[in-house]
């Protein structure tokens, strides 16, 4: 019995050394800390520190606790082994995670109350350049009814913390509840709000709305600008399978106005709507009446199809800032490579005319045909456009005359127009050249086809048509027309 009680007694000395060693020396704290410090950065998954502990007025507590070596957390209340009442304030001067920093400076107090099985948290402060207040009930293995407000907080902070590039950038306004949240489950609504004054160089808003229910979310999404409107709606995200479908309606009053972010300054107002979607790559379709007919385009693996269906040519063109000559009904296809920056072109055109230009003035001056008065049917337009360059063959044709306009250049960085042009209207005939300035070309006409027309009508009144044609059928009938013809083409280059 003696024994035992030596025994005991030994065990309450060394016991006693244990607790002084660890409570009373610096030495015995840091160790004491460094052992509890560890234990919860494992319960947590956080790198937490423990600077200080107070137990000296228990169950009245106070911890001083550093997280991820830059932020501090000071807890102060009253804890014991069920439950908790305690303040706490959180400061630093960035947010550290394994993903990012960022520089900001947090200054953030609340309270955790209630019994280790039912925390009750909250807290408000300063954090990402803006407010924040929130709310939670913790569990053992959930958290219920979170909620979040965020006032005018930094958004590329946000979307960083998040793990997100922020594209719209500006002081945002965000909530959140989750009623639940677990490993297995979520069910939660989010809003959120941002306002950019110089998204390349647009000012814009966006309001979203998220929807979760467990590995669905449902979403809507609005852009306005004093340019544009982009709606999206009926949007279904899966996140296990991470997949995205949504409806979209887009409205640009004047594309000129987003010249920054095309990188073209576009002409005209554009109306769309249609679906867009992901799986393993982004891709859009829609239909547009922007341009009197119906375009149905498709936007997939980077590249633009768009197929024509009775549209009007003119207000295509005016897209550019260049005139157009013609308007006509379009019906074709038209493939843009957005990593090329090549364009492919193919079209019928119906009811073609020419519109008022510089063209048609110098060919209704130099030989009376006026080209406005021409309707054509059968005709074709034919594009491509790389680096800067469109060439292009037009054909025009009814049953009694044409006009081909063939290796046509247009540099559209320099406003310049190269053209051949071939021209049989109005019992006229003819060839010619287009250049120079887009806004004000120059026209060159090669007078002998004209000539040698107004020759043959001259010589079918004289001596009559059939008569000419057995003329021009015997050995060197045409030799004196010629010559005449390329003396008559070289007195009027004179005058013309």
């Amino acid at each position: 019995m003696f024994r035992v009680f030596k025994y005991f007694v030994y065990f309450l000395i060394l016991a006693s050394l244990f607790v002084f060693y660890f409570l009373f020396t610096p030495l015995g704290n840091n160790s004491l800390y460094a052992i509890l410090s560890q234990e919860l950065s494992k319960k947590t998954d956080l790198d937490i520190e423990i600077k200080s502990i107070d137990i000296w007025s228990y169950p009245q507590v106070k911890l001083i606790l550093n997280i991820h070596k830059k932020a501090k957390l000071t807890l102060n209340g009253y804890l014991d082994d069920t439950r908790m009442d305690m303040l706490y304030t959180l400061s630093s001067e960035c947010i550290a995670t394994e993903e990012c920093k960022i520089d900001d400076t947090i200054a953030i107090h609340g309270k955790i109350k209630g019994f280790f099985t039912k925390l009750i948290l909250s807290g408000e402060g300063v954090a990402l350049d803006g407010y924040v207040n929130y709310n939670a009930i913790k569990y053992t293995d959930k958290v219920e009814d979170i909620h979040i407000q965020m006032d005018d907080i930094n958004s590329s902070k946000l979307l960083r913390l998040l793990g997100q590039t922020a594209i719209i950038k500006g002081k945002a306004n965000a909530t959140v509840y989750f009623s639940l949240m677990s490993k297995k489950h979520k069910q939660g609504v989010i809003t959120y709000d941002v306002k950019d004054n110089h998204f390349k160089g647009i000012p814009l808003s966006l309001h979203t709305k998220v929807t979760i229910n467990n590995d669905i979310h449902t979403f809507i999404m609005d852009i306005t600008s004093p340019y544009l409107t982009l709606n999206l709606s009926k949007g279904v995200y899966q996140q296990e399978k991470k997949t995205a479908h949504a409806h979209y309606v887009l409205d640009i009053k004047e594309l000129s106005k987003l010249e920054q972010l095309l990188g073209y300054k576009y002409n005209g107002a554009f109306y769309a709507i249609g679906e867009m979607s992901y799986a393993k790559y982004f891709k859009v379709t829609g239909l547009s009446k922007s341009y009197g007919g119906m375009t149905d385009f498709t936007f997939e693996n980077d590249g633009l199809k768009v197929k024509l269906d009775n549209v009007l040519l003119h207000e295509m063109v005016a897209l550019f800032p260049f005139p157009s000559m013609l308007v006509a009904n379009a019906t074709g296809h038209i493939y843009y490579n957005f990593i090329q920056d090549t364009l492919v072109v193919n079209t019928r055109l119906h009811n073609a005319k020419f519109l008022h230009c510089k063209l048609a003035d110098v060919i209704r001056k130099k030989s009376g045909v006026n080209m406005l008065n021409e309707t054509f049917d059968n005709s074709t337009l034919d594009i491509t456009y790389h680096n800067n360059m469109i060439v292009s063959e037009l054909k025009l044709a009814n049953d009694h005359s044409h006009i081909y306009l063939s290796n046509a250049k247009i540099n559209t960085k320099k406003e310049t127009i190269n053209a051949y042009f071939d021209f049989k209207m109005q019992k006229q005939e003819f060839s010619g050249k287009v250049y120079g300035a887009l806004d004000k070309p120059k026209v060159n006409l090669n007078m002998q086809k004209l000539i040698r027309y107004q020759m043959d009508k001259q010589v079918d009144k004289m001596i009559g048509k059939n008569n000419r044609k057995i003329m021009e059928n015997m050995p060197m009938g045409n030799v004196a027309k010629d010559i005449a013809t390329d003396v008559g083409a070289s007195f009027m280059k004179v005058f013309f």
